[in-house]
């Protein structure tokens, strides 16, 4: 119950809509009670299947709304046909603006709720993207999220507005007669237990049939980004089988799914045929009694079968709802997971940076099993270019990660132009950093919108200028719309010195006083790799410049390199000084360069 409310709070921010929905759901109720009670005066006054006078004394519905129009017995000929329109008309005008203002409830609520999602991802430290499946919160922003919408723009409207038409004929039914309305309602709780077990099992299905969507959301979405791989490998049955025995998987718990829900109607309708039989049974002996007359009976009749329908829709929508509380249990989780890097409640805008980088003794694990960095302590001035090598795993890369606060230091201190990066708030720090690696993101969009990224104000002159600047210009303008040209997802429709270069563009666009490279030429061609050896010379002028580098033919004339092994930095100094120590720079120069062991400069 608690998690049906959770639903019935969101949909309660549109308070406005909702109640406007409300107002007309009961006027639904009001208007299908009066159709109830117009059968009473068709049968014993408009057929005359009863002497007027020989009706049982007892306050009828009608007898006041004809007092409150002054409408005699010699004209209900006349007036009960168009009672009778009006009643109609009145209950489908209504019953249309309550399903559009619910609906308009639900699309706002679940943009809302997709809105607060998304910023929520976005927010996520890379961590939280580190160990949560990328099908997973697909799943989450698509289907959870649908089954919401489904369950408040349709049933949680069906269930509003057929809980006020069930209330106003349950109070008809007693109105008419309560004898023989409690006789009626002695076997209906019969339903209720059953009722109560098809939701548990329902909600219960629908949380496995989620997870269950979301792992075939994982196996797409591997299988397109890695296709390549599976190509290369053969492995295109392999993955197929995989995927089929994850749709098998979930096709499996929608049947379960579609069992509960095929049986609890037929149920429902089963019971609504038990009290059917016994009303009539009770009800013509009621008559016979005197105490109620035929139209009373045959309104009583008309109410007890109009209330299949509610209870009917209320039970599908009861299926629809449960499915939705289970998918907001899911979106819940994600909503509740904080991000792991968040700003002090103190911070403030770093100051523009003139690009001074200290660490200290600063330690880091990605998991409590074995720590990447260990005591790393290292100083780059300003305007320097220092560049740090080493074996693949020694924690390069998580250097940078560190500066760019994408974690955060177990211990130590990160500190630029003196302030602790902690200190400081996470869109200040990162705006003065710009990073470039070697696996370039692109978006799917124009080559002037991946360079301008990020910036809303970007002339196609300075565009140009930075293209230029990143030996891009030519191909750029070698392309059918030139700097207007859709580049396909993660660049795909250029090649891999392109797509480097564009980001080299874009970084250069940014113009950050601190500049990371993270192995931005590792994968490249000669020609490809001169190229850009050329575009981040341009780069680097002026700017702090970290560089992780694979190829040390790249950092040579750096100003300092550090070498990092096993999370410590072990050497450090300019490429001739680590050289001519004979350790762990040495081996790593001789292995690229065994021809040049013994001239290296």
């Amino acid at each position: 119950m608690k998690e049906v409310l959770a639903l019935f709070r969101l949909a309660r921010e549109e308070k406005g809509r909702l109640a406007l929905s409300f107002l007309c759901s009961i006027l639904v109720a009001f208007f299908t009670y009066a159709f109830v009670n117009l059968v009473q005066p068709i049968m014993d006054k408009l057929f005359q299947l009863g002497a007027a006078e020989s009706l049982p004394e007892k306050a009828r519905f009608m007898d006041i709304v004809f007092r409150t129009l002054r409408i005699e017995e010699s004209q209900l000929v006349k007036f009960l046909p168009l009672l009778l329109l009006i009643v109609i008309f009145g209950k489908g005008l209504f019953t249309f603006l309550s399903s559009y203002f619910m609906k308009g409830v639900g699309h706002r609520v679940v943009k809302r709720l997709r809105d607060n999602l998304f910023s929520h991802l976005i927010h996520q430290s890379n961590s939280y993207f580190d160990r949560v499946p990328t099908g997973d919160l697909m799943s989450r922003l698509t289907s959870d999220v649908d089954k919401i919408h489904q369950a408040i723009s349709g049933s949680m409207a069906d269930f509003i507005e057929e809980m006020f038409i069930l209330l106003a004929l349950l109070v008809g039914v007693f109105v008419i007669d309560y004898r023989l309305a409690i006789a009626a309602f002695v076997i209906t709780p019969l339903a209720v237990v059953p009722l109560a077990l098809f939701s548990r099992q329902l909600k219960r299905k629908s949380l496995i049939g989620q997870k269950k969507m979301s792992q075939i959301f994982n196996l797409l979405h591997e299988a397109i980004t890695g296709n390549k791989i599976i190509k290369a490998f053969t492995s295109e049955e392999f993955e197929i089988k995989k995927f089929f025995k994850a749709t098998t998987s979930y096709f499996q718990t929608s049947m379960k799914l579609a069992w509960i829900g095929s049986l609890s109607s037929p149920f429902m309708e089963f019971i609504g045929g038990l009290v059917g039989a016994f009303i009539l049974y009770v009800g013509t002996r009621r008559i016979s009694q005197g105490a109620i007359s035929p139209g009373d009976f045959g309104s009583f009749v008309m109410a007890i079968f109009m209330m299949y329908t509610p209870i009917n829709r209320l039970n599908r929508a009861n299926n629809v709802i449960q499915q939705a509380v289970a998918s907001h249990q899911r979106i819940t989780e994600v909503l509740r997971e904080p991000p792991q890097i968040l700003e002090a409640p103190t911070a403030y805008p770093l100051p523009p940076v003139r690009g001074h980088v200290v660490f200290e003794k600063v330690s880091f694990c990605y998991n409590q099993t074995r720590p990447t960095l260990v005591d790393v302590s290292f100083e780059v001035g300003r305007n320097e270019t220092a560049a740090f090598v080493g074996l693949s795993g020694a924690g390069k890369t998580t250097i940078i990660n560190l500066l760019s606060r994408f974690y955060d230091a177990t211990s130590g201190k990160i500190m630029v132009d003196g302030i602790d990066v902690k200190e400081v708030t996470l869109s200040s720090l990162r705006s003065q950093l710009g990073l470039v690696t070697q696996d370039t993101i692109l978006f799917n969009d124009t080559v002037r919108n991946n360079i301008a990224y990020g910036l809303e104000i970007a002339s196609l002159e300075r565009v140009v200028e930075v293209a230029r600047a990143a030996q891009a210009h030519e191909f750029i303008a070698a392309l059918p719309q030139g700097y207007e040209s859709l580049i396909g997802e993660r660049g795909g429709q250029l090649s891999s010195g392109q797509r480097q270069r564009l980001a080299i563009a874009r970084a250069l666009l940014k113009n950050p006083p601190i500049l990371i490279l993270d192995e931005a030429t590792s994968a490249l061609d000669t020609e490809s790799e001169r190229l850009i050896q050329i575009a981040l010379a341009n780069v680097m002028k002026n700017r702090t410049t970290l560089v992780i580098a694979h190829r040390i033919s790249t950092i040579r004339n750096a100003d300092r390199i550090f070498v990092v092994d096993n999370g410590r930095i072990v050497e450090s100094g300019k490429h001739d000084d680590l050289y001519d120590r004979f350790g762990i720079y040495r081996k790593l120069y001789d292995l690229q360069f065994p021809e040049r062991e013994e001239n290296p400069s």
